[in-house]
């Protein structure tokens, strides 16, 4: 037997039971940009009306035959993930930490649970759940920048999103824009535009406050699949503009993409950038071979060590062979710090010097870009530090994105001493925590953190066996509904959610599993082929 009219035919829902699932709905989707212990309370509700459903529609099985349970591939592979990550506390030794993760990744399990074997009202959920969406992500836009710019300092583009990940945050931006651009394609209807339009205004504000690369990354991807699905087949107009705009979104973003890597190749400095001596007749240090770079200028060029040394020592409390307010060398900031101003890094350098520019250095403070520029193009200058310093041998901890290369040297350390069942679904930290010493990893001690992508996490903690299921959860969300027009909402989900995984361990906090298990359950019921 397939699923009866009473789950798919709008209506047929009893309205007490529909109003439940309904206020669940929106009270989850309103927490999840802003608070953990509502999206608990979110999920507690959504509990609650399953519970009245079963009250009032009778048990699970009631007029449902094998036929509606073996469609539904998304059910069993959440279920078949819950179950395998469950069982691997058998071999588990930290087991009070395996049932802090399983708790943390029980949003994974309940809300595809409830919202798959529920009989509520595919079209009005949806309905309401992208209205509350998109005022949900729009009100967080409008509370994160009014905090912000409330703020008496200046803020670290972290610090730009106070109520949960930045990452997290610009992940349901980019999924809540796109889909309602999804909308506005198709539907070409005012009021879709409208939203679009504030959720472009608001979450592009955002991200680039919180110097968000996921969401810069994800919004022009989402785009592309959106304008992607809608240009495929038809020779309408508006199929070709559809078509024609996808190709001018493509090769701007292959362009950005190659001006991006001409920026970032490594750059040594020129021979006639180096002088011989300093005002003062001492002889300059060089160190050609390094390419890092502060401002367009390179550091490791025209170093006088004495003068230096002397100058700095002479103007200021804090020893110029000691730490800096962020426990870096001073040394190193104020030669960076001189560097981005194009000075040299002597006696005149340090007297050109204002007040102000030594108590920066004095505070940690490496460049003057931090004053300069803000949000993403600040971000852009780090990235460029990275790279570069990691090129030239530098330390790579505390470096967001270089620092992920140690990670994943150390899973692949964890991973290869247990590759058929893992390491337990436990024992994560203790094994990265064994592996790092092992290798003998250049992070520092506070730096050495896990694989920072969810794929390699399944694969070190349960084996081949839970990345299988997570790729298959993901896999059933396009079988189950992708195919229906009126839900490739879906297939945005899907690729926000699995491409996020690859640089973060986003099951693994509250607000990214309650996000990813939200959206799996909604849709993940196999429904019928044609549109409600």
């Amino acid at each position: 037997m397939t699923e009866t009219r009473r789950d798919r035919t709008p209506g047929t829902t009893n309205p007490l039971v529909q109003r439940a699932y309904d206020a669940a709905m929106i009270l989850t989707v309103i927490a999840l940009p802003f608070s953990n212990f509502l999206m608990s309370q979110g999920a507690f509700l959504m509990l609650l009306a399953w519970a009245l459903d079963r009250w009032k529609n009778g048990p699970l099985f009631r007029s449902r035959g094998w036929g509606f349970w073996q469609t539904q591939l998304t059910f069993w592979a959440v279920i078949a993930l819950f179950a395998w990550l469950l069982i691997g506390q058998l071999w588990t030794t930290e087991l009070q930490n395996g049932w802090t993760a399983l708790r943390i990744k029980l949003p994974l399990l309940a809300f595809p649970l409830v919202l798959i074997t529920g009989r509520w009202d595919f079209k009005r959920g949806m309905r309401v759940v992208s209205y509350t969406l998109a005022l949900s992500i729009a009100a967080a836009c409008l509370a994160v920048l009014w905090t912000g710019y409330q703020s008496d300092s200046p803020l670290h583009a972290r610090e730009w999103s106070p109520f949960i990940s930045h990452i997290r945050f610009s992940l349901m931006i980019a999924f809540a824009w796109s889909w309602w651009f999804w909308i506005f394609i198709r539907q070409r209807a005012t009021r879709a535009g409208l939203i679009c339009l504030l959720l472009s205004l608001l979450g592009g504000w955002v991200i680039w406050k919180t110097a968000s690369i996921t969401g810069l990354l994800m919004v022009p991807l989402s785009g592309a699949l959106v304008l992607w699905l809608e240009g495929l087949g038809g020779k309408s107009p508006r199929m070709a503009q559809v078509r024609f705009g996808l190709r001018i979104l493509g090769l701007s973003t292959g362009l950005l993409i190659c001006i991006g890597g001409w920026n970032l190749k490594p750059t040594p400095p020129a021979p006639s950038e180096m002088l011989q001596t300093t005002a003062l007749g001492a002889s300059y240090q060089h160190f050609p071979e390094r390419c890092l770079r502060e401002n367009g200028n390179p550091v490791w060029i025209n170093v006088a060590w004495s003068e230096l040394e002397a100058s700095w020592n002479a103007i200021s409390g804090v020893s110029f062979d000691g730490p800096d307010g962020r426990n870096q060398e001073l040394k190193t900031t104020l030669i960076r710090f001189l560097t981005s101003k194009g000075l040299t890094k002597d006696a005149a350098g340090i007297h050109a010097l204002s007040k102000g520019d030594i108590e920066h250095v004095e505070a940690g403070i490496p460049t003057v870009l931090e004053f300069e520029h803000q949000g993403l193009r600040r971000r852009w200058d780090i990235i460029q530090f990275e790279i570069a310093n990691w090129l030239d041998g530098g330390d790579p901890s505390g470096h967001s994105l270089v620092q992920r290369f140690a990670f994943l040297h150390a899973a692949s350390y964890v991973y290869h001493s247990h590759p058929l069942l893992g390491v337990g679904t436990g024992d994560l930290k203790r094994e990265f925590a064994s592996a790092y010493v092992a290798i003998d990893s250049p992070l520092q001690l506070p730096f050495r953190l896990r694989a920072h992508n969810q794929y390699v996490t399944f694969l070190i903690s349960g084996g081949p066996i839970a990345l299988i299921l997570w790729i298959a959860v993901l896999v059933s969300l396009h079988f189950t509904q992708a195919m229906v027009p009126e839900r490739r909402a879906t297939l945005l989900f899907v690729l926000i959610l699995g491409l996020s995984c690859l640089s973060e361990d986003t099951l693994e906090t509250q607000a990214g599993v309650t996000f990813a298990g939200l959206f799996i359950g909604l849709f993940g019921r196999k429904m019928r082929e044609k549109p409600l």
